[in-house]
């Protein structure tokens, strides 16, 4: 080995290790780099975490306490419960108003239009002896006129009375002989809505009233009863709810059901609803279900139409629907999918609600609302047309507007978030919201429904529960008669009145056709059982 060799060798080994070194150094360098890859994607996944976190936490604070109201102008008056107005001064420069004093006009026959309808009892004040007499001549002073000076409205509590039926007998002596008996008649005696029981018509007539109308649960109302001087259970109250409803409402509650299957345009909804003794062996926690099915606007016998049932499943909406043709309205529930001839109308209103759900002040759920709010716009413009000259109006107005909705969303990727689920859900119910173009006769929204379903939700929040499924069946059974009543403007008072009294006199059961003239559009209904 030369001199230049020796020389050489060293440096090899030296390069080697160099070599190592580097690569050890690249191998902690690309450990690091992955470790801050995934702190990185941690982080990121955090943050998301924690913004739809607070997100959620927005949403349930605006469910608490905000206003539960869908319009989207709030009065610039109205002070904020979550924002500070000390810092609201300093971010905003409030420019100098004018201040208008006027005293505004009273309107006058205000209170007149509000006590038409009231029975009058005049109550005049005169003067008598000496209080006549004239202060210069002693003489009786003659009247020369009257003027109204107030007015008040009186009431008067109800009360309770008994009414006792007797039934006179009649025979005829024409027979004298000991072996044929004289002929005996007696005079027929109207025959009550529960047979050996106290509850008149009027009684269970009120009774329904409080607790139907005003919401007013049976145990409250046995207070109530008790100080007119009848003391009742609510057990009884109960049964006795249950026993008129099945016995004489219920036959014009299946009539409802058999002409509403007969039109072309429904609307449907579903609340839960508890029933404590089920007999599907679930837990009593175990959320029922109040079904809805509604006629639509331009129906000329409106029906509201509830169910009660244990669950939500699709088989009872293929039940109510079943023999129905024509539009549903709708919202995005699964279960009313595919239903055979029968075509979904979506909700806007819906669609607009899970936009006002995204929290804080997100630009592109504004944009969206925009949109929804200038369909509603259109829409309150055309109530007063023709359904024709609605659905014409809508292909040049209302359409275009809808098509830039669904351009504006498929301009941007939304990330995680109410955002997203808003979005999601109107592409995937495009179909749908825009089926309502199809047909003049369509709303933009099912809030016909909500509205209707909404009675229900006020009665739960009152009574809570009922203890059996009969109970609840019941309920919708009365639901359906009040709704579908108010519906013709009639006084629900008044007509279950009417239909406790005379229902258990008809034999509506061998003639069927004899209930026709017991439904609330009926004329001799009409005529006795509309006004106060």
């Amino acid at each position: 080995m030369n001199h230049l060799e020796k020389e050489v060798a060293p440096l090899s080994t030296f390069e080697s290790k160099l070599i190592k070194e580097n690569q050890n150094l690249l191998k902690k360098l690309d450990q690091q780099t992955q470790r801050i890859t995934q702190q990185d994607q941690q982080i990121t996944e955090q943050t998301l975490k924690i913004q739809q976190l607070t997100e959620q936490v927005e949403f349930l604070t605006k469910k608490l306490f905000g206003s539960s109201s869908e319009k989207t102008k709030v009065d610039p008056n109205q002070l904020s419960l979550f924002e500070d107005p000390h810092l609201e001064n300093h971010e905003t420069k409030t420019e100098p108003t004018e201040e208008i004093t006027y005293r505004r006009r009273k309107v006058s026959g205000r209170k007149a239009e509000l006590t038409k309808d009231l029975p009058i009892e005049e109550v005049h004040c005169e003067l008598h002896d000496e209080a006549c007499q004239c202060e210069s001549c002693g003489e009786k002073m003659k009247p020369i006129g009257k003027k109204i000076i107030r007015e008040e409205v009186c009431f008067i509590p109800a009360k309770l009375y008994k009414k006792v039926y007797y039934s006179h007998a009649y025979k005829c002596d024409c027979h004298d002989d000991f072996y044929e008996p004289q002929p005996i008649q007696c005079a027929e005696v109207p025959k009550g809505p529960i047979q050996r029981s106290l509850a008149g018509p009027s009684v269970l007539a009120w009774m329904i009233h409080q607790k139907y109308e005003l919401s007013l649960p049976l145990y409250r109302q046995e207070k109530e009863w008790k100080t007119y001087g009848l003391e009742l259970s609510r057990r009884t109250m109960a049964n006795w709810m249950i026993k008129v409803a099945n016995d004489w409402l219920r036959p014009l509650y299946d009539y409802f059901a058999k002409i509403l299957v007969k039109e072309e345009v429904l609307h449907a909804d579903e609340t839960h609803y508890q029933v404590l003794n089920r007999t599907d062996g679930r837990d009593p926690t175990s959320q029922a279900r109040i079904w809805l099915i509604q006629t639509g606007k331009e129906c000329e016998t409106p029906i509201v139409y509830y169910h009660a049932d244990l669950t939500r499943a699709r088989v009872v909406a293929e039940q109510l629907l079943d023999g129905f043709k024509g539009y549903l309205h709708c919202d995005g529930y699964s279960g009313y999918k595919n239903l055979p001839n029968i075509e979904l109308v979506g909700c806007w209103a819906h669609a607009r609600r899970k936009f006002k759900d995204v929290p804080g002040k997100n630009g592109k759920a504004k944009q969206a609302i925009d949109y929804c709010n200038q369909i509603f716009k259109i829409e309150r413009e055309l109530q007063e047309l023709s359904p024709e000259e609605r659905y014409e109006q809508r292909q040049l107005q209302v359409k275009p507007v809808i098509e830039a909705f669904y351009d504006f969303l498929g301009s941007f990727i939304p990330m995680k978030g109410k955002l997203q689920t808003a979005v999601h859900y109107v592409l995937n119910q495009k179909k749908e919201l825009m089926a309502f173009l199809k047909d003049g006769r369509l709303e933009v929204s099912n809030n016909r429904a909500e509205r209707a379903i909404k009675t229900v939700v006020i009665g739960r929040k009152n009574y809570l529960f009922s203890t059996s499924l009969s109970g609840a069946e019941a309920n919708t059974i009365i639901y359906s008669v009040i709704e579908t009543a108010k519906e013709h403007g009639l006084n629900v008072y008044k007509y279950l009145t009417y239909l406790f009294e005379h229902l258990p006199n008809v034999e509506f059961l061998m003639k069927p056709k004899l209930l026709e003239d017991f439904l609330p559009w009926a004329k001799n209904v009409q005529e006795y059982c509309k006004g106060i």
